[in-house]
This record gives structure tokens, C-alpha cells and sequence, in this order.
């Protein structure tokens, strides 16, 4: 049975050996990302019997793992299926680049296989050599920008960073900070990672370097080396300062490849949905994009039709596109969702301003993968949404949760119980064990499930636990 162990700078210095030589590609598996975005994801690593290494996180609210390597990958994948099995949860992969995907399916040990990928995520892949030279037409506007930062600033001044520049980046950071607008979580949360990365870059084995002027710091990068690639995890410049990022970027690729051999592509990461940021990284010709892909195995939502379901009082139904206004309303209600289990305030998958298209997209790739199918709640007389009830977390041992919410002026008429006890019932369709849970101070939630005839089970100091 696999051992993981839970995230925490000495666990993962543990492990950077074997991390490093990582061939999926993807920055979602390197040191700097498990250091950068470990939090509130229940990160944990382990090597199988066999050697493969294997990292485990919360994805979308499931457990996740990364694909395993440097062994038997065909007994490694064996020992995750067991894993899972024990635990009774889903068997999921991520940052599953395109190519990995075709080998994925090819495993005797997968039967079905679902999956989607988010293009805000997908790695920018660059050519070493390309990004050394800039040369050539098509790198014009990176060679002018850079003429422009060294007319500008002759003085200016690339060095490797060391652990000594640590106050001048601190003073660096809160100019940064000052010239930077942050309007969401997600740039909150990476602003804050770049922190804490350069105050420790250098006990986790990365690199870094940084441009002076007038003794002061104006820019910095940190990266690390995984087989032939540059993975970049900061690039950080003042916006008054011109050129600055193209120089950054060019000086720190050049002193990389005089220190380390045989270096093939830079990997400069996602954009995560910025516009300005993906015309910036479109316009240093990237030679492909990483899609890193969500994988479930054997979900038993994989290309399943929703159906129409009729009660009494509601019909369950696909969400569709004229219910985004519906939809969105019973999704940002904060009063209603206290005990859904959900915040969206707290996603950092939400990288922009949420919108009609936020929710009903995200319940769309969900299908997509195999997480999950979201029905309409729709009352009966009018077709109008007035709910979502949901299906999810199908484990390999065939169990999978229900849940439901219905919008507070449609509360208390019985529509919730009718919608929650149809969608189990069509969960048993699918071969699935039913089960559900509430918070303890949720009696009316407790009441219905009980009422659809589902049973106590266990209890821990947060929920009631049930299953049909």
C-alpha cells in the first residue's frame, strides 16, 4: 500500500531529486510549484514500491495524483488503483500533457477513460537556443525593447541572485507591489508565493538572477532545471522601468546555458486566463502549448446523457445556456451556500471576474472530465431553474455523494427533497451506492436526507455521514 507523506519543506527537499528528473513536462509537477501552491490542497508525496515517484493532491475536491515515473510505471499505476480502492475514493491524474494522455490510454490497468483541460493553464514551451539569441525577424520587438532598456539604463547591471539580495528584493517587492494592481485571489496568492519563494529559492536547489541599478533591485526570476528544461516560476519587474522583462528574461537564459548543459526548452508556465499576460507570452513565438489535462478513470458519468427527469413537483434536467442568469444568482449566494460546501470566493481556479458564463462553465468541464453531473432543479409549472442537485466523487468501489441546493424563495415546499430523492435514484441507475452528508448544525438538511431513504452512518466533528 502506498506511504505518502504529507507536504512540508523538509518532505519535499526530500524528494527534489527525484522530482528533477521528471520527464511529464509539466510545471504542475516541479519543486517550485509544489512549494509555490502546497496550501489547502493536502499535497503529500511517495515512491512506490517499484521507485516510480507519485504526488497526491486535492483537485476540484477530489484526490488527485500525478502520473508516475521512474519505475514500472505498469505496477506503479497498479498500486494507485489499490490505493484508491482502500480509501474508497475516485482514481484521478493531473497535468496529464496531450502526449502523456496517449500512453495513459494504452495502460492495461484503465478501462474508461474521461478528460478535459483548461487552456488557461497550458504551459508555454520555448525554444532554449530561440530565447538566447532572439534572433531573427520574428524576435524584432524583444531585441528593440532589450536596445531600449540598455540605452536607458547603461548602468544597469544582471548577477545571479543569492541569498545576500535577500532586503534588497524585499524593497524591490514592495515597489512591485505598489505599481501592481491585485484584483483577484489568484494574483493575491501567487504574489504572496513569489515571497515566500525568494526568501528560500536557494535551500530548494533553484536559480535565480536579478538586474541593479543605482544599487537597487528592478527586477528578479527564479527558475530550476528539469532534464532539458528551464522551468521559469518568477518573473518580476517594474513596470517603470522599460524593457525590463524582455532583458530580465534574455540576460537570466543566457547565464543559465553558460552553468548547465544540454538545455533544450524554457517552460514559462500558464497564463491563467490574463489577457495581457497571453499576448505577452504569444509574442515570444512559444514552439507549443502544454495542455495539462484532468484525467478520471473509469468514471461512471463518462458519456452519459442527461436525461429529463419528472417528479411532482420538479423536473431535473440538463443546465442550460438560458439558465446562466439563474444559475449565477443560486451560485453567488453566500446566505444559501453556507452549507453547500463551496465557496467561490476562495477558488483560485476563478482567475477573472465572475460572470454568467463562471459556474455553467465550470459544470461543463466537470462533465467533461468525469467529476460530476449537475442537474437543473426546475419548477414544474414555470420550467424556470429554481435549484442544482449533483451526483460526484464516484469512487472505484462504485459510491458516489448527492448533493442539492434550491434557491431560498423556493424553500420549505417540499422541491429540494423530490429533486435530491430523483437524482439518487438515477445514480442508482448507474450502477452507484448513493451517499450524502450535511453539517451537524443543518437539521433540515439531515431531516431530508434521512426522509429519501438514506441511513446514518458515522459522524466526525463537521458532518453527518449517509449512504442508500
Amino acid at each position: 500500500m502506498l506511504k505518502f507523506e504529507n507536504y512540508s519543506i523538509e518532505t519535499l527537499k526530500k524528494y527534489i531529486p527525484v522530482i528533477e528528473k521528471s520527464p511529464l513536462n509539466v510545471n504542475d509537477v516541479s519543486t517550485g510549484s509544489f512549494f509555490m501552491w502546497h496550501e489547502g490542497v493536502n499535497l503529500a508525496f511517495c515512491t512506490t514500491e517499484d521507485g516510480s515517484f507519485v504526488s497526491r493532491q486535492d483537485v476540484s475536491g477530489e484526490v488527485a495524483f500525478s502520473y508516475p515515473f521512474g519505475g514500472d510505471i505498469k505496477a506503479a499505476t497498479e498500486e494507485i488503483l489499490a490505493y484508491c480502492r482502500e480509501n474508497d475514493i475516485p482514481l484521478k491524474f493531473y497535468g496529464v500533457s496531450d502526449e502523456l494522455l496517449q500512453t495513459l490510454k494504452s495502460n492495461p490497468n484503465f478501462d474508461k477513460i474521461s478528460y478535459a483541460f483548461d487552456r488557461k493553464w497550458s504551459d508555454y514551451i520555448y525554444d532554449f537556443e530561440e530565447m538566447r539569441q532572439f534572433a531573427g525577424k520574428k524576435f524584432g520587438g524583444q531585441r528593440n525593447h532589450i536596445h531600449k532598456f540598455d540605452a536607458l539604463y547603461p548602468t544597469a547591471e544582471f548577477s545571479p541572485l543569492v541569498k545576500a539580495d535577500l532586503p534588497k528584493v524585499r524593497e524591490f517587492l514592495i515597489a512591485y507591489h505598489a505599481e501592481h494592481s491585485v484584483a483577484n485571489l489568484e494574483e493575491n496568492d501567487e504574489f504572496r508565493h513569489t515571497v515566500e519563494l525568494a526568501e528560500r529559492f536557494d535551500e530548494l536547489g533553484l536559480i535565480g538572477g536579478k538586474f541593479t541599478l543605482d544599487d537597487k533591485v528592478i527586477s528578479f526570476t527564479i527558475g530550476e532545471i528539469q532534464g532539458d528544461t528551464l522551468i521559469i516560476h518568477i518573473e518580476k519587474a517594474l513596470k517603470s522601468v522599460t524593457g525590463a522583462y524582455p532583458a530580465t528574461f534574455n540576460s537570466f537564459v543566457k547565464y543559465v546555458g553558460e552553468h548547465y548543459n544540454g538545455l533544450k526548452f524554457v517552460n514559462r508556465e500558464d497564463d491563467s486566463g490574463d489577457p495581457g499576460l497571453r499576448t505577452s507570452k504569444l509574442q515570444y513565438n512559444p514552439i507549443k502549448l502544454v495542455n495539462k489535462n484532468i484525467v478520471k478513470i473509469n468514471s461512471p458519468y463518462a458519456g452519459v446523457e442527461i436525461p429529463e427527469i419528472t417528479g411532482e413537483k420538479v423536473i431535473l434536467s440538463e443546465i442550460r445556456e438560458s439558465d446562466k442568469a439563474d444559475y449565477l444568482a443560486l451560485c453567488i449566494d453566500d446566505e444559501n451556500n453556507k452549507y453547500w460546501g463551496y465557496d467561490y470566493k476562495t477558488d483560485e481556479n476563478i482567475t477573472s471576474a465572475v460572470d454568467e458564463n463562471t459556474f455553467y462553465d465550470i459544470a461543463n468541464f466537470d462533465r467533461a472530465v468525469g467529476d460530476s453531473i449537475n442537474f437543473a432543479v426546475r419548477d414544474k409549472q414555470t420550467g424556470k431553474l429554481i435549484g442544482e442537485t449533483i451526483t460526484y466523487n464516484a469512487t472505484v468501489n462504485k459510491k458516489a455523494e448527492t448533493g442539492c441546493r434550491i434557491a431560498r424563495e423556493y424553500a420549505g415546499q417540499g422541491k429540494g427533497s423530490e429533486a435530491f430523492a430523483l437524482t439518487a435514484d438515477f445514480a442508482e441507475s448507474l450502477g452507484l451506492t448513493p451517499t450524502a452528508k450535511c453539517y451537524k448544525q443543518n437539521e433540515a438538511s439531515r431531516k431530508m436526507i434521512l426522509a429519501c431513504g438514506f441511513r446514518f452512518i458515522r459522524e466526525d466533528d463537521t458532518f453527518y455521514y449517509f449512504s442508500r
